[in-house]
């Protein structure tokens, strides 16, 4: 449990709106049929099922008849007063990082949700990417289609050549590699 205060409101006071009126009437409209069906249509066939134990193929194949069920909860979910404990159930399971492993820290935690938190999940997200890129800083590489990851990489690598065949001046400069589990683990 974190010891920081829990109030937000100073810090986010000094954060710029990113959003427009119009772009936030976007995000918190209420779901369309076509959107939360488009959605379970985008769920991995045969992933693993979480607590409802089907795949998104059953819900692919029998969309005509849970359809309403996912459809209901879907707006049920945008009430002001969702009832969420059903939905928010979810499997853990652990899957291991090495072979034999011997430690908790070689295994890797995955969370098995129901499809209908994945679908709801999924509609929020389809509506938010259409945002990233307007979002999202140029100097990030991921997230956004077109940007890959690996660039950063690239520059990672032309940081330290230029620091490795740099002179020597009066100025001192370092590259600094932190590792981001550790860092992860440590953060409130």
């Amino acid at each position: 449990m974190t010891s920081g205060p829990r109030s937000w409101a100073t810090t986010l006071s000094c954060v710029n709106c990113a959003i427009t009126a119009e772009q936030n009437q976007l995000l918190t409209s209420p779901f369309t049929d076509e959107e939360i069906k488009l959605a379970s249509q985008q769920l991995g066939s045969l992933k693993s099922p979480g607590p409802d134990g089907f795949p998104g193929l059953f819900y692919q194949s029998f969309w005509e008849t849970v359809a309403p069920t996912v459809i209901s909860a879907s707006h049920c979910f945008q009430s002001s007063n969702p009832n969420m404990v059903n939905l928010n159930r979810t499997n853990i399971t652990l899957i291991p990082k090495v072979p034999n492993p011997e430690t908790v820290s070689q295994f890797r935690p995955i969370s098995l949700c129901n499809n209908s938190y994945k679908i709801i999940s999924k509609v929020l997200a389809n509506r938010l990417k259409i945002l990233l890129p307007n979002l999202i800083s140029e100097q990030q590489s991921a997230f956004v289609p077109g940007r890959q990851i690996q660039d950063c990489i690239l520059i990672a690598h032309e940081a330290f050549h230029y620091l490795r065949i740099k002179k020597s001046s009066e100025k001192f400069e370092l590259g600094l590699k932190v590792d981001m589990n550790k860092a992860y683990d440590r953060v409130e």
